[in-house]
């Protein structure tokens, strides 16, 4: 598959709006005790600043995405532990466009296919995770 900028940016954009709702959720959801207006901002401001440098400037000049989706993603996962941060909706997303990038190069399709893997699986553990907080 072979992604576009233009296909990367939207991706990028669709993971801003994905975080956004998670963040917003996170934060205002529930028994009040969950972070506040103050919370949600900060961690919405760095959580886009991390998107946009990834989908923005990082992702498209990457010579291996596969090896780096892999990273990336190893990362994601790491982060569901801190969901609150946004970063598990931010990071499984890249790696996910990283793991299809790779798919296109030379990087190997075991790669690229563990990259897909890890984006899916930090992707919906962060939302696992805020659900999961929000309902107990």
């Amino acid at each position: 598959m072979t992604l576009s900028r233009q296909n990367i940016l939207g991706i990028g954009l669709a993971t801003a709006v994905l975080t956004a709702v998670a963040l917003a959720a996170a934060n205002f959801v529930g028994d009040g005790e969950n972070g506040g207006a103050g919370a949600f901002a900060i961690t919405l401001v760095a959580s886009l600043i991390v998107a946009g440098a990834l989908f923005g400037w990082a992702i498209p000049r990457i010579e291996r995405p596969a090896r780096m989706g892999l990273i990336v993603g190893a990362l994601g996962l790491l982060s569901i532990a801190a969901y609150w941060t946004g970063l598990p909706y931010v990071l499984g997303p890249a790696a996910i466009v990283l793991g299809l990038l790779g798919r296109t190069r030379i990087d190997g399709k075991g790669v690229a296919t563990a990259a897909v893997v890890l984006g899916v699986l930090a992707t919906v553990g962060g939302i696992a995770a805020m659900i999961g907080d929000q309902a107990f």
